[in-house]
């Protein structure tokens, strides 16, 4: 025994069976926890499903245009929670995407894919393929329109007056047959019950012939518009009155204003109260000669504003003096004209047409004091044409002028051509 124990070989044959003894023993408690943890982590496992998650397209946007994506997809997570966890609350590092970098323009239908989960976590897309189009990338300048909306609900009396906007053109982007299609570039403006200019900025939309709006790339994408808003306005003559009287001698020949007219701004209801502007009134009491004032322009009540500060106002005035008595009584002249002759001896048998003077009448001139002249009338001068002793025919008759006392008649036509018809000469 003692030589066993003394032996090399024997000391490590003891050694060898030693270490077999406990790796066995380690082996076997390893594999028991491996089994304990299988069964655990399968007793621990679950299912996730995120919604609406959205994909992320690679492609060459410098040249290309993608269509027809679909907005979202959902994604089924399998795994242990605490990986599920980490995914999606801690790292939010995964992404669900698409590759078309290498693919050609056309109609493509592609894998969705996943990228960034944790190792252990499995992932399901729902669809697992979506169709997309791929288009050629397009920019073309275009000309923008802005066009008014609710004029029919601004103020009564209100209008609005011309855009203006900026800028006037814009880059539009996109796939090359959606450009085509592009019929203008439009913005509208909002003004109904505005009653103050509209200072605002407009996005811009692209439309087609009907009036379809097309999903394109508009830059810049707003416009900054100015719309004036004018409020009603009347344009009415200015009437000067009066206060006072001018002194003795002096007579008032006219009132005149520079500018003759005034613009008046407010309300329909209270424009309409104004036919005239009569809210300046000159003290003629003050007026000794020829007059221009210039006179403030005040605003009535109800009204906004005017269009003028000040009016220049003349005031033209003539001295008179008292007739003499001599003046009165002197001889002059006078005329009137279209004085209608009368014919006299007319009747059912006989009729007379007066063929000159033209439309039988005449003007006549007629001489005699100022004073009888001054209140002398048309109607007191008489022509008469007396054929009732005339046969049938054409023919030269005397006027008989039947004048008022105190007066003559001077150079006034004497005859009258005239044609007579007699009912024997009808038949």
């Amino acid at each position: 025994m003692d030589k066993l124990l003394s032996s090399s070989w024997f000391v490590k044959i003891i050694a060898f069976l030693l270490a077999l003894m406990m790796y066995t023993i380690v082996t076997m408690e390893t594999q028991e926890e491996a089994a304990n943890r299988s069964i655990f982590s399968k007793m621990y496992t679950e299912s996730e499903t995120i919604q609406g998650v959205q994909i992320r397209p690679y492609f060459d946007d410098d040249k290309y245009v993608l269509t027809d994506l679909p907005p979202s997809v959902d994604l089924t997570l399998t795994g242990s929670s605490r990986l599920i966890t980490k995914a999606t609350k801690v790292d939010k590092e995964f992404e669900v995407y698409i590759d078309l970098t290498n693919m050609k323009p056309g109609n493509k239908r592609v894998k969705v894919q996943v990228q960034g989960l944790p190792e252990g976590v499995k992932a399901k897309i729902n669809p697992e393929y979506v169709d997309v189009i791929l288009h050629n990338r397009v920019t073309k300048q275009m000309n923008v329109n802005v066009d008014l909306k609710n004029t029919r609900k601004l103020p009564e009396g209100y209008t609005a007056g011309d855009i203006e906007f900026s800028p006037k053109t814009v880059n539009v982007t996109g796939p090359e047959g959606m450009i085509n299609q592009i019929s203008f570039i439009t913005g509208f403006v909002d003004v109904g019950e505005a009653d103050e200019p509209i200072q605002t900025k407009v996005p811009l939309r692209a439309y087609n012939q009907q009036g379809d709006i097309i999903d394109v790339q508009i830059n810049p994408g707003v416009v900054d518009v100015s719309v004036p808003i004018n409020k009603p306005k009347k344009t009415v003559p200015i009437s000067i009155g009066t206060k006072g009287n001018l002194e003795e001698g002096l007579t008032l020949q006219s009132i005149t204003t520079n500018p003759s007219e005034i613009t008046l701004t407010g309300t329909t209801s209270s424009l309409d109260k104004f036919d005239s502007f009569k809210e300046i009134s000159i003290d003629l009491s003050k007026i000794k000669k020829d007059t221009t004032l210039t006179v403030d322009v005040p605003v009535p009540n109800g009204i906004g504003a005017v269009s003028i500060k000040e009016v220049t106002v003349t005031i033209d005035v003539e001295k008179t003096e008292a007739e003499t008595e001599t003046e009165v009584d002197q001889e002059t002249t006078r005329t009137f004209n279209d004085v209608p002759l009368t014919l006299l001896g007319v009747n059912n048998e006989k009729q007379a047409t007066i063929l000159n003077p033209a439309d039988g009448v005449v003007d006549v001139t007629v001489k005699g004091k100022k004073s009888v002249l001054d209140s002398l009338k048309k109607s007191d001068l008489q022509g008469i044409i007396d054929v009732s002793t005339l046969e049938q025919g054409t023919h030269e008759v005397k006027i008989d002028w039947k004048n008022p006392g105190e007066v003559e008649l001077s150079g006034t036509v004497q005859e009258a051509s005239v044609e007579i018809q007699t009912e024997t000469s009808s038949q």
